[in-house]
């Protein structure tokens, strides 16, 4: 079980930092930096949440968040 909680924690994390990318995508959005790292948040909480896990392991408590490599 444990296994498969960290491998739906790695997932989470992996799909939610693809999100500041995409919020990139749609300028009219307007949002601050501030405001896509919030939501980036909010999203890996939420797949987290939805994948079983419990609701206090939001990713700061899992893990630091992710940072982007560069390519």
């Amino acid at each position: 079980m444990a296994r498969e909680k960290e491998w739906g924690r790695a997932l989470a994390r992996q799909l939610a930092s693809e999100l500041p990318a995409a919020v990139r995508d749609l300028p009219e959005l307007r949002l601050t930096s501030q405001q896509i790292n919030q939501l980036r948040i909010a999203f890996e909480n939420r797949l987290i949440e939805t994948m079983g896990e419990d609701t206090g392991e939001t990713p700061s408590a899992v893990a630091p968040p992710t940072v982007k490599k560069k390519s």
